[in-house]
This record gives C-alpha cells, sequence and structure tokens, in this order.
C-alpha cells in the first residue's frame, strides 16, 4: 500500500491489490520473431485471474489485516492521533504473533506426520524382516 493518511478497511486493501492486478502492464503480445511471447502473456492472464479470484474469495485475508494494519498505524502517526496509532500497533502486534504461533503450530503438525510416516514404514520394515526370518528357519528345517 502506497503511504497515505487515509485510514483503510481490510476491504479496501483488498480492493487495492485487484485493482493494482489488473492495471499492471502484461508482457508484450506475441510477434513474428517471438511468437513464445503468446504463452507467457495467457499465464501471466491466468495467473492474475486466479489471485484476484482467490482474493475475492478470502484465501489472502490475513496477509490484508496485516497490510491494513500496517498501513492504519502510520496513517494514524500522520494524522496526529497517536492512541488510535498506538491501538492499531497493539493490535498489530498480537495479529503477528497470533500468525507466528499459527507458523509454529503448522511445522509441529508437519513433523508429527512425517514422524507417523517414519514410524509406518519402520512397523512395515519390522513385519518384512519377521516374514523373512520364518522363510529362512523354514529353508534351515528343510536343508538341515
Amino acid at each position: 500500500m502506497p503511504p497515505s493518511d487515509r485510514v483503510l478497511t481490510v476491504e479496501q486493501v483488498k480492493t487495492f491489490w485487484v485493482s493494482r492486478l489488473r492495471s499492471e502492464a502484461l508482457p508484450s503480445k506475441s510477434t513474428a520473431l517471438h511468437p513464445e511471447k503468446d504463452a507467457a502473456r495467457r499465464s501471466e492472464i491466468h495467473r492474475r485471474r486466479g489471485l484476484m479470484e482467490e482474493i475475492r474469495a478470502g484465501h489472502h485475508d490475513l496477509a490484508a489485516r496485516l497490510v491494513c494494519l500496517s498501513h492504519n498505524v502510520e496513517a494514524w502517526s500522520r494524522l496526529g492521533d497517536e492512541p488510535k496509532s498506538d491501538a492499531a500497533e497493539q493490535r498489530l502486534i498480537r495479529l503477528r504473533e497470533h500468525v507466528a504461533k499459527l507458523a509454529t503450530l503448522e511445522a509441529q503438525r508437519e513433523a508429527a506426520v512425517k514422524v507417523g510416516e517414519a514410524a509406518d514404514r519402520m512397523i512395515a520394515r519390522s513385519e518384512e524382516i519377521q516374514q523373512l526370518k520364518v522363510l529362512l528357519a523354514r529353508q534351515d528345517e528343510l536343508c538341515g
């Protein structure tokens, strides 16, 4: 978000993002010398449409809230309203702490899944070893 003294809502941040995506220049169209540019252009159009749909669907609301609060801390400060700036900054700090906790929990979840998968592999290997021991014992009986 460009710096300003305008206090924003999350919806205004999302609207700004969508507008920015629409207004950014696309890669140049293909020419006889560079027909591959058409694929790059189509890919970029597809990427932007997907991102705009994600923004509208709320997939980036947390990021928008962080941007909104960060912007508003500065906006309130520019307007000379330090109590509102301080309150917005406290909300921003709490939200960042929440995001950090979520990231930690997600990392722990991923680690637990990997440990579970490793345990499953160990059980499978142990079963294979037991089956091989039974086969070897049978062969020893037949040969011995």
